[in-house]
C-alpha cells in the first residue's frame, strides 16, 4: 500500500499539500492508527493530533499546522 497525509485548509476544505510515507511501514501504521485488518487500498481516516505526530516521525519533519485538517488514505501500489 501506498500511505499518503493530506492537509486540507480549514476554511476551504481544498487540499493544501501531501506527504507519501516511505515503505515498509505497515505494521507500525497498523498500530498508530488502531486497525485491527489489512487495509482495501480505497480508505482515508482523519488523523488526530497524536496520530499526526507518530506519522511525523516517520516523515523525519513536522507538518502540522493549525490551519490545516490532516488525514491519511491509502492506494495499492502499481
Amino acid at each position: 500500500m501506498i500511505y499518503t497525509v493530506e492537509a486540507f485548509d480549514n476554511g476551504t476544505g481544498f487540499l493544501v499539500f501531501e506527504e507519501t510515507l516511505p515503505e515498509g511501514y505497515d505494521e507500525t501504521l497498523k498500530k498508530v492508527m488502531g486497525w485491527t485488518a489489512d487495509q482495501q487500498g480505497w480508505e482515508g481516516y482523519d488523523l488526530t493530533r497524536s496520530q499526526l505526530e507518530a506519522l511525523e516521525n516517520i516523515l523525519g519533519k513536522s507538518i502540522y499546522d493549525p490551519a490545516y485538517i490532516f488525514q491519511i488514505s491509502c492506494s495499492e501500489q502499481n
